[in-house]
């Protein structure tokens, strides 16, 4: 059996402890930033974030491509990152609309970089034995945002929300200065890929990942309804940057042993129902986000958003690595993130937007806890194979 190098494990799971740190600094306070900041209404804030979505649909199969085939995965998180730093540096000097959308696309476009590569650098680094073991490495990544959305929330609220972008990009530039130490990649010798390179050739790979991007489109439109307004709403309701980072703290603390438990849930009950169970525990929080008023509450019902993310997150990767062979990971990972990312926050936040402004809160997270829950059933079906269905045996 394959064990990785300690050297190795050290700067892979560095990798992680840094990024979440800058994960704290964007997520939780950019609507906020975008609205208190700049000066734009929750429509506005909508459409700016539908086409961040738009650049990243574009972006992720560009970047799986060339991380895979063509220059190496460690070079495109490098990029990725570099390029991120620089459009958030330049954010906070943009007044107009179109400069401020124009600086939002160029910076998703290379935040898409990151994600996708970090986690088939994991896979790989972790092997098939070892696999389900992700979500122990990726737990790292959950301390450090729980420690950053409380440490960042305290500095906005003293100094106010435009020190978010700077906050994430120094943070982003910790993490290029970490990745230095991960041993670099070559890109892997594929055969022909024939139309839409290894992007095809995924699908052509595992037909049934059509099935799980279907349910993926409609929980994470579900989450990013939900969750880009969830900052508004709790300032609304007499919160500040403070209560929203201890929110989504509460909510990053909880990451922590759910995603160091995954491996075991998944081994005991499959990627299927792990993966059920987190579109059902996001579905009950929309709801709950939606029926409470008080910000204090809300703030503390981020904890659930936790749990949910984790199941979610953790368990689509590793159904990533059990459908496609290694040499596929980074492109498998860009196209879930293409649809995670890219579809759900276009549909999620463009519409979303236009719900919270003119149809209240509550409807908006009561649809957002419906798709969460028909994403669960079209999960049920579309996970239905032994290698996604079945307890892991061999562990």
């Amino acid at each position: 059996m394959h064990r990785p190098r300690v050297r190795d494990a050290s700067a892979v799971q560095g990798v992680y402890l840094t990024v979440g740190l800058a994960v704290a600094a964007f997520f939780p306070f950019l609507a906020l930033y975008l609205r208190d900041d700049h000066g734009l209404d929750e429509s506005q804030i909508g459409v700016v974030l539908a086409l961040t979505a738009a650049a990243r649909m574009v972006a992720n199969p560009i970047w799986g491509h060339l991380s895979d085939t063509r220059i190496g995965r460690l070079t495109v998180l490098q990029i990725g990152l570099a390029g991120s730093a620089a459009a958030a540096f330049m954010l906070n000097a943009a007044a107009a609309v179109p400069a401020i959308t124009l600086l939002m696309v160029a910076q998703a476009f290379f935040m898409d970089a990151q994600e996708p590569n970090i986690d088939a650098i994991a896979l790989e680094h972790l092997g098939e034995d070892r696999m389900s073991d992700y979500g122990r490495i990726r737990g790292w990544s959950s301390l450090t945002y729980a420690s950053g959305c409380l440490l960042f929330g305290a500095i906005l609220q003293r100094f106010g929300i435009r020190w978010a972008m700077p906050l994430y990009a120094l943070s982003t530039l910790l993490v290029l200065a970490w990745s230095t130490t991960v041993v670099r990649d070559r890109p892997h010798a594929l055969e022909r890929h024939g139309r839409l390179g290894s992007v095809g050739a995924v699908f052509r790979h595992a037909p049934r990942f059509w099935g799980f991007l279907v349910a993926a489109v409609l929980v994470w439109t579900a989450f990013n309804a939900a969750w880009n307004f969830i900052g508004p709403r709790i300032e609304d309701q007499g919160g500040g940057p403070f209560l929203i980072g201890l929110g989504t703290a509460l909510g990053g603390v909880a990451e922590v042993p759910v995603m160091r438990s995954s491996s075991r849930l998944q081994r005991r009950l499959g990627l299927r129902m792990v993966y059920m169970a987190g579109c059902i525990v996001y579905g009950l929080t929309f709801l709950l986000w939606g029926s409470v008023s008080d910000p204090a509450v809300l703030s503390v019902l981020a904890v659930f958003e936790g749990i949910g993310f984790s199941l979610l997150f953790t368990t689509g990767v590793v159904v990533v690595g059990r459908l496609l062979p290694r040499s596929l990971y980074s492109t498998g990972n860009a196209v879930g993130q293409m649809v995670s990312f890219g579809i759900g926050p276009i549909l999620g936040a463009g519409l979303g937007g236009f719900v919270y402004q003119h149809l209240g809160a509550r409807t908006l997270y009561l649809s957002a806890c419906v798709l969460a829950l028909g994403a669960a059933l079209v999960a049920w079906f579309a996970l239905a194979t032994p290698a996604l269905s079945e307890p892991d045996v061999r562990h």
